[in-house]
């Protein structure tokens, strides 16, 4: 059986000389390296070996879940994180701490530039890991599939519970028990049920607002399980006869979908995917109601790498899982937005959302 989590660590590794080191304080890289699900868990990583960093509450768990060859540091109260790694580096002899410079704070520099006294130490700012993730392998893409496949299980579920007079929050509440008791962890991000002049908020959290009469309600919404994230919107109307002017946007917005997805391919930069989308919004006259870039990564994070956006130039590949989700906004009136995520396939891409649009 392959051990997913020994190749990820192997690719950092082998990418090191014997003078460098990675250092990981991310949660979410800690478990996409080790398995371990815990917090305040780090790791110092060499060419030839891996330290595991944490306190006496996680040692047990650590030994349980990691499913990496690691050394376990414990931290004590005199024997803090800093001078662990001040120790480990000195004692390596590392000239260059390599890390993501987002995930660590301006303290902890100066603490550990103070722990390591004269001996000379380049700290650098690397992505690796970040553009490592962004490219899922097999197990990654299964877990999301399968949840996926349980926020849908969810979208058909509120589909029955909606009515008129149900505030959105006791929509979103609802859903969030149903999801959980399916067996989601967690929601992957605040639920957005937005009805009516709120479907103008793309990121419109629900509210105490009723679902009233004849109203368009954005569902945005996707669970966080088994380590990894889902996303998914769709659009519901409350009334029986759909007004022209929403069927309208509806239609511009599910062809912009479609054409940026269609673009979709190894090779391809972000970016046109999501000039793909806006192209379709503009030229049906509603560019100035599209605010937002057109997707995101997902995996280990609800937004991660590549964005889907007018300034990204990240070129696709295979193996990348993103949203594309383009959206109308008109103040006063309300919002249309739909969402599928999409799997970068070696000649083409697989659309991984199967609910259809339909208002």
């Amino acid at each position: 059986m392959i051990n997913y989590f020994e190749r990820r660590l192997k690719r950092i590794r082998d990418s090191l000389t014997e003078k460098q080191v990675f250092f990981i304080s991310l949660p979410e890289e800690v478990f996409y390296l080790t398995g371990f699900t815990g917090d305040g868990a780090y790791l110092l990583i060499l060419n030839n070996a891996t330290y595991f960093i944490t306190d006496g509450r996680y040692i047990e768990q650590a030994k349980i879940e990691n499913k990496v060859a690691v050394s376990i540091e414990e931290i004590k109260p005199n024997r803090r994180l800093i001078q662990i790694l001040a120790t480990l580096l000195k004692d390596f002899n590392i000239e260059k701490l390599l890390l993501s410079k987002k995930d660590i704070t301006v303290d902890f520099f100066e603490k550990l530039q103070k722990e390591m006294g004269k001996t000379p130490l380049s700290i650098e700012d690397s992505d690796f890991i970040k553009k490592m993730r962004s490219v899922k392998d097999p197990l990654e893409i299964e877990i999301i599939r399968q949840n996926l496949l349980l926020t849908e299980l969810g979208y058909h579920y509120i589909l029955r519970i909606i009515e008129i007079g149900k505030k959105e929050f006791e929509i979103a509440t609802e859903l969030e028990y149903f999801l959980k008791k399916q067996g989601a962890k967690r929601m992957a991000f605040e639920t957005i049920v937005a009805s009516g002049f709120r479907g103008a908020l793309p990121h419109g959290s629900a509210s105490d607002k009723q679902i009233m009469d004849n109203e368009v309600i954005i569902l945005d919404f996707g669970v966080f399980k088994d380590g990894y994230a889902s996303d998914f919107t769709r659009c519901y109307y409350s009334g029986k006869i759909i007004d022209l002017k929403i069927k309208e946007i509806h239609k511009v917005v599910k062809e912009a979908l479609k054409e940026a997805e269609a673009f979709i391919k190894p090779g391809v930069f972000a970016r046109e995917v999501h000039e793909r989308a806006f192209s379709v919004i503009e030229k049906n006259g509603y560019g100035a109601y599209f605010n937002h870039s057109t997707g995101h990564g997902v995996g280990l994070q609800i937004h991660e790498l590549p964005a889907i956006s007018s300034s990204e130039d990240t070129i696709l590949e295979e193996g990348m899982v993103f949203t594309v989700e383009p959206g109308i906004y008109i103040p006063g009136m309300g919002g249309i937005r739909l969402e599928d995520m999409v799997l970068v396939k070696p000649h083409g891409y697989e659309v991984l959302t199967q609910s259809d649009y339909d208002l």
